[in-house]
């Protein structure tokens, strides 16, 4: 919701995730799951459903009463309501990728933002609709970032806090590439370590935890 990335830019975000599923008329909209049920009052699959249907769901009360009311924000949404305030990773789940080029292209994000697809196909399609748009791509060691290379120019790789070594860290750097640690943990002791093992960028949940350090 845009009142969570609100929050994680009160605790000192710079970046905000956000992730992109499609209605079944094509409307874009920042959900994780594929299915409404744990993040809403609604039910079943979001490309099940009409924006319509969508805009009646209330997806703030399952975290606190006090939140209820709030709406899922539509991606358009989320960009106007950050504008000026963060830059935004995009994790594409399922859109049609022209629409979501254009709006990017037409909010004015091109150059504040990147983007990761867990699927490999989407990946080549995006890079071949957008090649001045920044990457993301996941990887545990050289090869396989080396891999990644072959499709596209990656402008950030993310690793596992153990899989970063001073090595990879250093093939990162010599070709321009930033690294982001995943550090998904809920624990002062999980974020720093994530802090020495000197990445760019640390992908975290819980920035009023990272804040403390």
């Amino acid at each position: 919701t845009i009142a969570s990335a609100d929050s994680a830019l009160t605790h000192g975000a710079k970046w905000i995730e956000v992730d992109v599923r499609s209605t079944k008329d094509s409307v874009m909209y920042n959900l994780h799951d594929a299915m409404l049920d744990r993040t809403t009052n609604g039910q079943g699959f979001i490309y099940d459903h009409t924006a319509e249907q969508i805009e009646r769901l209330d997806a703030g009360a399952w975290f606190d009463a006090k939140f209820r009311g709030l709406h899922v924000p539509t991606i358009a949404q989320m960009l106007d309501a950050l504008e000026g305030r963060a830059y935004i990773y995009f994790d594409v789940k399922d859109c049609y990728l022209p629409d979501l080029i254009q709006l990017v292209r037409d909010k004015g994000y091109t150059d504040r933002s990147f983007f990761w697809f867990g699927q490999e196909d989407m990946l080549r399609e995006f890079v071949s609709l957008a090649p001045e748009m920044k990457v993301k791509v996941n990887a545990a060691d050289t090869t396989r970032l080396q891999y990644w290379q072959t499709i596209c120019q990656p402008a950030i790789v993310e690793v596992h806090a153990d899989k970063l070594t001073p090595e990879f860290q250093q093939y990162c750097h010599d070709h321009n590439v930033r690294t982001m640690v995943a550090a998904q943990g809920e624990s002062l002791e999980d974020y720093r370590k994530a802090i020495q093992t000197g990445a760019d960028m640390i992908n975290l949940d819980r920035p009023e935890i990272f804040e403390r350090l």
